[in-house]
């Protein structure tokens, strides 16, 4: 595998000199029966696992350049900003994580732009990959079905592909819509193979969130939210002394820079766990409290309090207050 490939085809030629997933080839590769038929796709599965090659290598025979046709058009969003939209001959790229506060009315006139594209192609059939579909706006989410409705009024044929991380979000009118692509994790060997060397033994396969990663030992980029967490958990154990300006900053930068909170939280329970501050007595009391914390943080009113009011709590638990 090339570093830092960005071509359709320099993934294509990668994955042809090592396919970590040959056992998906028969299960969605069947172009004889042309696209028309196809339903729309779910590729499902945890980061750095390949999905995008994978939904590339789906793509692929329908495509009348192989991929080889490869373009970047820029969108602008009502004279405020400019979008990026990488397209072939044949589909279009949408990253929902950068749609942003207004992804309802950027998608929309995205979805408007790439049909009047097909309009005027002699092929009105393509397909939109929704990259990073774990991402989405929930207002976007709500309404999105209705862009899944079969275009009656024009002679386009449009197929979706989603690339997600998470499944369970998915409303159910869009699932039933789909055929979910499981992509698992491969072993390490298979990276082994992958990237031609071997990989350094402190790196957990679980962290891996880029296969790129692999390549320069970028610890770092696999795990982003640590650096965060390390700061928050060092003002936790140090509560006497504790500078309640920084805190507040270390918190707000888990929102800063679009962090998992669950993913945040799990990591600094996890090192009290090991450090014996949590422990079997008060473990459950915590566990229900981060769920009541997750059902309101979820409602996105105030996060930043609840996030707050968790994190005050936790100190209570940990040091007996």
């Amino acid at each position: 595998m090339k570093f830092l490939q960005s071509r359709f085809e320099d993934y294509l030629i990668a994955k042809n000199k090592n396919n970590l997933h040959s056992e998906l080839e028969n299960i969605y590769n069947n172009p004889e029966n042309g696209i028309d038929n196809k339903r729309n796709l779910i590729f499902y599965g945890p980061p750095g696992t390949g999905k995008y090659t994978q939904v590339l290598n789906y793509i692929r025979p329908y495509s009348e350049s192989d991929l080889k046709y490869e373009r970047k058009i820029t969108f602008n969003f009502h004279n405020k900003r400019d979008f990026l939209l990488k397209i072939s001959d044949i589909h279009f790229e949408i990253d929902m994580e950068l749609l942003g506060c207004n992804a309802k009315l950027l998608w929309n006139d995205l979805y408007n732009h790439i049909l009047d594209i097909l309009s005027a192609r002699q092929n009105q059939t393509g397909i939109i990959v929704c990259k990073n579909f774990h991402k989405i706006h929930s207002e976007l989410l709500d309404i999105f079905y209705s862009y899944l409705q079969t275009l009656t009024h024009r002679n386009i044929i449009l197929h979706y592909i989603f690339i997600t991380e998470s499944t369970s979000f998915i409303p159910d009118n869009i699932l039933h819509r789909c055929k979910i692509i499981p992509v698992k994790r491969p072993v390490k060997n298979t990276y082994k193979k992958c990237i031609g060397k071997n990989i350094d033994k402190s790196i957990k396969l679980e962290e891996v969130v880029n296969i790129k990663d692999l390549h320069t030992k970028t610890i770092q980029l696999m795990n982003p939210h640590k650096n965060i967490t390390n700061k928050i958990i060092y003002s936790l154990e140090n509560y006497e002394g504790i500078n309640f300006i920084q805190f507040r900053e270390d918190i707000y930068n888990i929102f800063i820079y679009h962090l998992d909170i669950t993913i945040c939280l799990k990591d600094i329970i996890s090192h009290f766990i090991s450090k014996k501050k949590i422990n079997e007595s008060n473990i459950t009391d915590i566990y229900f409290e981060f769920y009541t914390f997750l059902k309101l943080y979820n409602n996105n009113y105030r996060p930043i309090y609840h996030l707050e009011k968790f994190m005050f709590y936790l100190c209570k638990i940990i040091h007996g207050l």
